[in-house]
């Protein structure tokens, strides 16, 4: 007979008197009423990310979950955590159904909510077994809440890079662009900070339930009972957000141009013309001609032609960089060898292309179809819209700009940690990112992956420049302060004094090993603990 259905007299038998009971057996809901407080705690936590960007709500949102998967097996925490994955995706990632209607929600939101079950699994082994191998109260408060954070993060980093380079959107992390703990993002790297806060959640949790003496005390309602649970929790809040600001080391600024153009680039809008759209780049651009920029940046895939075929772009690209007397950093779709690249070129008047670098992380099902002869007869119309496969990038994404040296990202880039922290690490001073998110209109997109963009910026102590056809078109300064912004879906060309950093944040000296780590360790300490624990579930 499995612990969650253990009545109360039984449960007392089965632990050894040297302890007091195990907290799971004390709080484990009703198999319904954990999948309602899981679907509630998801939609929480979705709320958190922006729009409406509540940051707080990470840790009620979080904290209902584990609640739910508290006492549960592995099977039924695989529910649960199925339960909270599919408000948590469904309310997140809305948006892709502008163009492309139901059908890639229901395909993404329920792929990345069984990634969530898998997680829900692991979690829900940590809290059944734990306290079976660490009878005491520092094993309950301490080791327990130390494993689920390791197995919440495991899943993370899973469903970040798997299948087809996975899908970094949704992580705890992203939630806290403007939050207080921002900052540390700069000493833990991303995945860090997920880990720190599904930690901060889980003890928070684990100290509230925590048994106080005899069996039935915390059921008291004492100030003597909660305040000294409250003062803990104070003071693990405290101390992660006690950790000082990392500060890079400034060296000059780089006068950028980022040019908002405010077309219908969208790949699926109806009333894209590829003509048009480089036509309102160009005079998008004009405002800024002439005023002392050093770099010029057009958005991801200002020109839908290929410049190495059609000399008339490659005219437009000579003439916006001699006018400008500075070089143009400008997206491009290429053609190379009979391969579609989603490219970023680096022109200068009179030379011509100095710089080129072809996106390394091409989105699946929207810009290539990974494994197209099998997926197709899943959905055949759908994945006939995606008419040619981009090529996946090999080029370095750290380009020379004068006396600086700039990273290169270009719209999903921005999420992939090895591209932007390895940028830095091979000497990037300032990071560019530059994005079409015409597809998504007036959605959340924009602005969820302007978080990302802020939260990179400082992960990494690097000023981002990101450059959009239509919205989130940002100067970022190191400390993730906007040094300046465009108003969504207008017509903009921002020129500003961008600092260049160099030094290197924790983050980046830890680079991905950190993650890494963290997700090997999530992944094997509940399965380990579970089957330690599994003859003394049997007695």
């Amino acid at each position: 007979m499995s612990v969650d259905v253990l009545p109360e007299r039984a449960v007392r038998e089965t632990v050894s008197a040297s302890g007091p009971v195990p907290a799971t057996a004390r709080f484990t809901a009703p198999l319904p009423v954990a999948l309602l407080l899981a679907a509630l705690g998801g939609g929480l936590t979705a709320l958190a990310f922006p729009a409406p960007n509540v940051w707080l709500l990470v840790f009620p949102g979080v904290g209902l979950q584990l609640a739910a998967l508290r006492g549960r097996g592995l099977w039924t925490g695989a529910l649960v955590g199925f339960a909270a994955g599919l408000t948590f995706w469904f309310s997140l990632i809305s948006w892709i159904t502008l163009f492309l209607g139901a059908v890639p929600l229901l395909a993404l939101g329920t792929f990345e909510a069984l990634n969530m079950a898998a997680g829900g699994g692991l979690i829900a082994l940590a809290y059944r077994s734990v306290p079976l191998l660490w009878r005491s109260r520092w094993g309950r408060v301490g080791v327990t809440p130390l494993v689920v954070a390791l197995a919440w993060t495991c899943r993370e980093v899973v469903a970040s890079t798997w299948p087809y380079g996975g899908f970094a959107w949704g992580r705890l992390a992203l939630s806290q662009s403007t939050s207080p703990f921002a900052p540390l993002a700069a000493w833990t790297g991303l995945t860090g900070l997920s880990f720190v806060l599904a930690w901060l959640t889980a003890f928070g949790l684990a100290v509230l339930v925590e048994p106080s003496g005899r069996f039935g005390a915390l059921h008291r309602r004492s100030l003597d009972l909660w305040l000294p649970r409250a003062a803990a929790i104070a003071v693990a809040f405290g101390l992660v957000l006690a950790v000082p600001p990392f500060r890079p080391t400034e060296q000059g600024v780089l006068r950028v141009a980022a040019v908002q153009p405010n077309t219908h680039a969208g790949y699926f809008d109806p009333r894209n013309d590829p003509s048009k759209n480089l036509d309102a780049t160009v005079q998008a651009t004009v405002p800024v001609l002439g005023r002392g920029a050093e770099l010029v940046v057009w958005p991801e895939g200002a020109s839908e032609g290929d410049p190495f075929a059609d000399p008339s772009i490659r005219t437009r690209f000579d003439s916006v960089a001699s006018l400008a007397q500075a070089p143009l950093l400008a997206g491009a779709i290429t053609v190379r060898d009979g391969v579609y690249r989603n490219s970023s070129i680096l022109w200068r008047a009179g030379e011509g292309i100095v710089g080129l670098y072809d996106k390394v992380h091409p989105v699946p099902f929207a810009e290539y179809v990974p494994d197209r002869a099998f997926w197709t007869p899943f959905a055949p119309d759908l994945l006939k819209l995606i008419g040619r496969d981009y090529a996946i990038g090999t080029r370095s994404p750290v380009l020379d700009v004068g006396r600086a040296r700039i990273g290169v990202d270009i719209c999903f880039d921005i999420a992939d940690d090895g591209l932007i922290l390895g940028s830095v690490a091979d000497g990037a001073q300032l990071l560019v990112g530059q994005t079409n998110n015409a597809d998504f209109g007036t959605t959340e997109e924009n602005q969820q992956q302007l978080a990302i963009a802020r939260l990179r910026a400082i992960e990494t102590g690097r000023s981002v420049v990101t450059v959009s056809t239509v919205a989130s078109t940002t100067i970022i300064a190191p400390d993730g302060a906007t040094i300046d912004a465009a108003k969504p879906f207008t017509r903009a060309a921002l020129l500003d004094a961008v600092p260049l950093a160099t030094g290197t944040t924790p983050a980046v000296a830890f680079g991905i090993g950190l993650g890494i780590v963290l997700a090997v360790l999530g992944g094997v300490l509940p399965l380990l603990l579970a089957a330690l624990a599994r003859p003394l579930r049997r007695r």
